[in-house]
């Protein structure tokens, strides 16, 4: 990992009963008595976009917690080209214990903050705090779920739906509370990296963007930043109802 230690946006280091994340993270599942012992452990790191935070075949040092930003995970194909598997957001995890080696590569997008740990602290941690091995159970299995989802998107779906299911993702992310109609969301991601992640071109994201924006279902503040009028209606243009599940075509008409 390649990064220096730097003061937070938030007004300085925050102390662990007031992360911005502990809800979300691993540490939701510590108590109060064992705050003092991950504070103890911690380090606190700061990357600028365009950051390597972690190289795949290299050596666990770290496992982290990502505290702020936007960052990629990915892998280099065996044809050179990279792919984007997932996109890692606020309160999501930075390596896996008990592995010897980084799986993939991840990258900062955004100025990207993090709250780290020594990989064999951490996993001493997860021994002796029995909610944060809980916690941890629970976010792999949530992942799971995630990538199974996301194996639906981009095997099953039309390049619209595919977008607009990221833009969905995007939103329900950002939002401090569901939304229940319109909000806004920060893409913050290049046309090409949404082609990257979405395994489509730069012309067909660009395309897909226009179709959304001509049906009124988002509508452009800036390059990266949209307006979602009205989230069940994407919802609906991504394949799932407004209650996530998938949507089902109308029954055929009676016949007199």
């Amino acid at each position: 990992m390649r990064a220096k230690q730097k003061a937070f946006a938030y007004g300085g280091l925050p102390e662990c009963r007031s992360c911005p994340v502990r809800a979300v993270g691993v540490c939701a599942g510590a108590g109060a008595a064992d705050l003092p012992s991950l504070a103890r452990g911690k380090t606190y790191r700061s990357f600028a976009p365009g950051d390597r935070i972690a190289l795949a075949g290299s050596e666990l040092v770290e496992v982290a917690t990502m505290l702020s930003g936007l960052a990629t995970m990915s892998r280099t194909q065996e044809r050179g080209t990279r792919q984007i598997v997932c996109l890692l957001q606020p309160g999501d995890l930075m390596g896996q214990p008990w592995r010897d080696k980084v799986t993939f590569d991840v990258e900062a997008l955004t100025h990207v903050e993090t709250c780290a740990f020594r990989a064999d602290v951490f996993e001493d941690l997860l021994e002796q705090v029995p909610g944060m091995r809980a916690s941890m159970m629970e976010k792999a299995l949530d992942d799971l779920d995630t990538a199974r989802r996301w194996l639906g998107v981009l095997g099953h779906r039309t390049a619209r739906q595919k977008l607009a299911s990221l833009l969905v993702l995007l939103a329900m992310r950002q939002a401090a509370q569901p939304p229940d109609n319109g909000c806004v969301v920060d893409m913050m991601l290049s046309r090409e990296q949404v082609a990257d992640l979405l395994s489509m071109t730069f012309e067909t994201v660009s395309r897909q963007i226009a179709g959304l924006v001509r049906d009124d279902l988002i509508r452009p503040l800036t390059r990266r930043v949209f307006e979602i009028p009205d989230l069940r209606a994407l919802m609906v243009a991504s394949g799932d109802d407004a209650d996530g599940g998938p949507t089902r075509p109308d029954p055929p008409a009676a016949r007199i």
